[in-house]
């Protein structure tokens, strides 16, 4: 079923292209996520809606500021020499800008209408503005730039109408009838004058037809009302009941309601290291994290968000066992293979940092590990009452002889190096676990005695050969590969994963001697310190930081874990969204933003805090 493709060494060389001056732009972490549960935005504390791709998180941009702020388009309040201080509305996707200056103020509630379907006509934006001390004068500026800004928008007005076609889509910005608007420099300006009390609407909206379905409502309250009925359907815990909130709206926004599938990111190209090469698109599918993704959901209490997010995996596995086809690192939102990577080269980046880069070529790597984490997905889901199908049988089948057919081979592991294949500690263990896991389902699965021996040989070897070659008995830790001294972060979740026994010393020891070598500043986490083929460097990984949490607590340390999470917690805005990675030196957000793979491991963290919270050591 698999073949293993030609692993790519090195970057591509890219074109030369003229210097661009690099704009200030507004840090990752100054941005709140707003969404449909087809797409998402991100807008500024200063209310600049600088990211949004259209009609679907992997849709080209209509807005890209975020990445270069020149040319990438922004739909912005212009309020300058105003204090501006922004949050979400409790319990929601909206949120809530409120502006300052002397005896002024007024305020600019943003959002998109929420469409928990499969078929959608159209798609709203809004954006409120309320004056809360006047009389206000309240100006935007509206910059649409279509297809990651190569091509123009020839915006008409007309109607109280700002109207364009983008590909072939219509988008068209609904304005209040007393707003005053004018075309400058190349942008659209509406000016609204308000007095204390009032309120008008703004609203885009996206159709795939030339009709309008905008009626000239006001959309906040049933936004409001789907959000905080979906919060008071989950179930918060502990000390960390508003973060868990927060970190659950933010995974709801990056599922795609069509086919359940969650995004690692709502966003592309934010880099690891600013200024640097490594700048990944992210709005893509990661096979692997399924089984971390329905834990946390299914912790919090959402069930029905984790059935369509593992419906997902199993048609995307369905389809390479039917079809006789590779099954894939990760897929798009629609369960096809990601397209091959294109860089933007017309962008500058953010801050400098480019190239841009949309799809991504880690899709042809082999990554042994998938095979284990689609069993245990398929594990997890049978703890949650869901039966195992004649389908879904034939797969895990065919999955666990995948693994006895290849888990010998080398592969590009977990964090998709580019210095050759290795035979990877953590690909190795997640092919015991694809077995363990399987073995635990014999029964359901209606395997015979025959194979249940053969399985549990082969069981016993992979494990036999992980404590062979990839144990360290003078250091009592994992090293990441046989061919290196160097330990790798995902020695916490080896723990978690139960390849050690929970009161076995070893677990501790391998948690210990990892952190020796992986964190710094005390809280701060780096993923390897092995040369990884790339150039440049990287910052803190955040989800490092939460195995290591969870890995504390479940081996008897709560006391401890509790203190790093709390610490932690400290680095978060305020809009408590989490990126990829931090700087440690300065604690700016770096990676793709909002990261759901950080969000989950908040949640895992502050469960396993939870569960174990009586066990000290």
């Amino acid at each position: 079923m698999v073949t293993v493709p030609n692993e790519r060494l090195a970057l591509p060389e890219l074109p030369e292209s003229r210097p661009r001056p690099i704009g200030r732009g507004t840090p990752i972490r100054d941005y709140f996520l707003i969404g449909n549960l087809h797409t998402a935005a991100l807008v500024s504390r200063r209310g600049a809606v600088d990211w949004l791709c259209l009609p679907h998180f992997d849709s080209p941009s209509l807005f890209a500021a975020l990445l270069d702020t020149e040319r990438g388009g922004t739909f912005a309040v212009d309020a300058k020499g105003y204090r501006a201080d922004a949050r979400y509305v409790s319990d929601t996707a909206i949120v809530e800008t409120l502006f300052k200056r002397g005896k002024c103020r007024f305020m600019v509630r943003d959002f998109m209408l929420p469409l928990p379907r499969i078929h959608t006509q159209a798609h709203f934006l809004e954006r409120k503005i309320i004056a809360e001390h006047g009389p206000v004068t309240v100006r935007f500026v509206f910059s649409p730039k279509p297809n990651y800004a190569k091509e123009e928008a020839a915006v008409s007005y007309r109607g109280r109408m700002l109207r364009f076609r983008m590909g072939n889509d219509y988008v068209r910005l609904h304005v209040p009838s007393s707003a005053r608007v004018k075309q400058v420099a190349g942008e659209w300006q509406i000016t609204l004058t308000l007095a204390t009390g009032e309120s008008q609407v703004i609203v885009l909206e996206h159709t795939k037809r030339p009709r309008s379905h905008y009626k000239g409502q006001d959309f906040e309250e049933p936004t409001k009302q789907f959000w905080q009925h979906w919060v008071s359907e989950g179930k918060f815990f502990g000390d960390e009941q508003e973060q868990l909130i927060r970190s659950a709206i933010t995974l709801k926004l990056m599922q795609f309601y069509p086919t359940g599938a969650i995004v690692a990111a709502p966003t592309t190209s934010l880099p690891e290291e600013v200024g640097g090469l490594r700048n990944w698109d992210y709005r893509y599918v990661w096979i692997r994290d399924a089984t971390f993704v329905l834990y946390a959901l299914n912790v919090l209490g959402y069930r029905n968000e984790a059935k369509r997010f593992f419906r997902f995996i199993e048609r995307v596995a369905r389809h390479c066992s039917m079809c006789e086809v590779d099954l894939h690192l990760f897929y798009t939102i629609w369960g096809h293979r990601v397209p091959r990577e294109q860089a933007l080269h017309h962008f500058a980046g953010y801050k400098g940092s480019h190239p841009v880069r949309v799809g991504n070529d880690a899709t042809d790597q082999f990554q042994l590990d998938i095979y284990g984490s689609l069993i245990d997905a398929h594990y997890f889901m049978s703890t949650r009452g869901i039966g195992v199908s004649r389908l879904s049988r034939a797969i895990i089948i065919e999955l666990v002889n995948d693994i006895a057919e290849h888990w010998q081979d080398a592969d590009n592991g977990i964090w998709e190096v580019r210095t050759g294949m290795q035979h990877y500690t953590y690909s190795k263990v997640m092919a015991w676990v694809g077995v363990s896991r399987a073995l635990r389902l014999a029964k359901r699965l209606h395997i015979n005695k025959k194979t249940i021996t053969a399985w549990k040989k082969l069981e016993e070897e992979i494990a036999a050969w992980i404590w062979t070659y990839c144990f360290d008995e003078k250091r009592n830790t994992l090293v990441q590969h046989p061919e290196t001294d160097s330990q790798d972060a995902v020695n916490y979740l080896i723990v978690l994963l139960q390849f050690f026994e929970q009161d076995d010393v070893r677990a501790k020891q391998t948690i210990d001697a990892t952190s020796r070598e992986l964190r710094y500043h005390d809280i701060f986490v780096y993923r390897y310190r092995e040369n990884d083929g790339l150039a440049g460097g990287e910052g803190a990984f955040v989800l490092a930081t939460f195995w290591l949490i969870a890995a504390l607590a479940y081996t008897g340390n709560n006391k401890e874990a509790r203190r790093l999470l709390t610490k932690f917690e400290k680095q978060l805005p305020k809009s408590g969204l989490i990126a990829e990675e931090i700087d440690p030196k300065t604690g700016e957000y770096l990676g793709n933003f909002p990261q759901a793979f950080s969000h989950i491991g908040y949640i895992m963290s502050a469960y396993y805090l939870d569960r174990y919270k009586g066990e000290q050591t």
